[in-house]
This record gives structure tokens, C-alpha cells and sequence, in this order.
């Protein structure tokens, strides 16, 4: 059995570069973003703060600067009608209304992705579709840590991959919050797992299926398929219901009372 370990430090491998640059003012003027919009503008009429009014600069300034990838899965994303490509959205990490539009603050996502960790209390699940199923249940490495959080299992046998994985899966290094704790904290459909955490497992499961198979090894997805009905029954039974956020053995990163 492969054991993996990563450091949690977000400063270190397996992370990309697109977190590590914290200097993105450059992308200022080059796609002639004005910084004086960082903090959105107020609704007169309502009060609420409102995307600004140079979004579409904004949009392809952090979307060029991921790479045209996702900032949680690595997916491609574009701007514009690329067929190939996810529709990029920006989702903020800001821990209040004020930068909420800075440019540090915003990660490229693609809309499955977006959709996840957009939202923050259960009446909202579905209410734009289901795009939050299609996002992986774990992060890239090569995204950024801040939105590295991992989907709630879904069915039984993301229930019993979660399980499987965290075997294999060791992480050695400093302990306290973790960078991506803020965004978990604030999506209903998200775990708490640490960033490294949850990239760990993400390059575990990839590990497994792109392995060399043997006569004494199988694939994770074979061995689920070899499962007696009862235990895959079992684990179903700990799958999340998206409708009410409620697994058993899986705590959403929810005050369910906020719901």
C-alpha cells in the first residue's frame, strides 16, 4: 500500500504558483482594471454591494492569470464560448464585503466548482441546477489551497473512496487552521479537511487508477464493484442527501440552524 505525505504548510509542494504569487498588480494595467473598484459598488436603492462596474476586466485578468484552469479542480475554463471549456466564474476569498473584488482576492473556478462553494445555506442546493454534482469530490494540487475543500460524499461509493483513501494518506507538519478553512466554513456542500488534506486524497485516488494492476492489487473502483449489495446498501445510507445536507458519520461545515 503507497502511503502519501504532504506537508500542510500551503507555502510548499504539492501547491501551484498561482497562490504562492501574492504580487498581482500588474494584471492592473494590463487589463485596465481600476483598483479604486476593489470593494465593489453600493446599490443606492438597496444598500447591497454589487459586483464592479469593470467585472469583465476583472473576469479575464484572474482567469488569464490561473492559466485559463480552475482554481479548485484544474478544469479548463474561458471567458467566452470555448465548447471545450468550463464558463469562468470568480469566487472571492475575502473575509469581509471590504477587497471582495480585489484581484489577490479572487480564484478562477469553473461553475461546478463555483457552485459548491458558493453555497452557503440549504435552501440554495439546486436552486440554479445541479452543476455542484459534476465537481470532483477532491481538489487539484495544482489549484489553489484557499478553495482546496472537499465535496461532501454523495453517494456510497464516494463514501467508501473517502474511506478507502484515508488509509493511504498521511500528513506530516504544522497543526492549526487551515488556509482553506474560511471557504469550507462557508459552503454547506464542503468539508472542513484541511487543504493539504484534501489534495493528498485527490493524489491518491489518482494514483490508484493510473497504477500498475498486478494479481494482488485491484483498482479502488473494482474493489467497490466487488462489494456484497448489503455493504454497498450500507454506505449509501451514509451518503449525503444534497436536499438536506444530513450523512450520517459526515457533519457539514454548516450552522444548520443558519439554514
Amino acid at each position: 500500500m503507497t502511503e502519501f505525505t504532504f506537508e500542510t504548510d500551503a507555502q510548499h509542494a504539492p501547491y501551484n504558483l498561482a497562490y504562492l504569487v501574492d504580487d498581482r498588480s500588474y494584471c492592473y494595467h494590463r487589463f485596465d482594471v481600476d483598483p479604486a473598484h476593489d470593494d465593489g459598488v453600493v446599490d443606492p436603492d438597496t444598500g447591497r454591494r454589487d459586483a464592479p462596474p469593470d467585472f469583465g476586466a476583472r473576469r479575464r485578468a484572474v482567469v488569464a492569470f490561473y492559466g485559463h484552469r480552475c482554481g479548485r479542480c484544474a478544469a479548463r475554463v474561458d471567458t467566452g464560448s470555448d465548447g471545450d471549456a468550463e464558463v469562468a466564474y470568480l469566487f472571492s476569498v475575502a473575509d469581509e464585503d471590504q477587497d471582495s473584488w480585489a484581484l489577490r482576492t479572487l480564484v478562477a473556478v469553473c461553475e461546478p466548482c463555483y457552485d459548491l462553494l458558493s453555497t452557503d445555506c440549504t435552501d440554495r442546493i439546486g436552486g440554479f441546477g445541479d452543476a455542484y454534482r459534476r465537481a470532483p469530490q477532491f481538489p487539484a494540487w495544482t489549484g489553489d489551497p484557499r478553495v482546496a475543500v472537499e465535496r461532501l460524499p454523495l453517494t456510497g461509493r464516494e463514501v467508501w473512496f473517502s474511506d478507502q483513501l484515508r488509509e493511504r494518506v498521511a500528513v506530516e507538519g504544522p497543526t492549526g487552521e487551515s488556509v482553506n478553512a474560511d471557504a469550507a466554513a462557508d459552503a454547506c456542500l464542503a468539508r472542513s479537511t484541511p487543504a493539504a488534506v484534501a489534495v493528498a486524497l485527490n493524489e491518491a485516488l489518482v494514483a490508484d487508477e493510473r497504477g500498475p494492476l498486478s494479481t494482488a492489487t485491484r483498482r479502488l473502483s473494482d474493489q467497490w464493484e466487488s462489494l456484497a449489495d448489503r455493504e454497498r446498501d450500507a454506505y449509501e445510507q451514509r451518503a449525503v442527501d444534497a436536499e438536506t445536507v444530513v450523512g450520517g458519520g459526515f457533519e457539514p461545515c454548516i450552522d444548520l440552524q443558519r439554514a
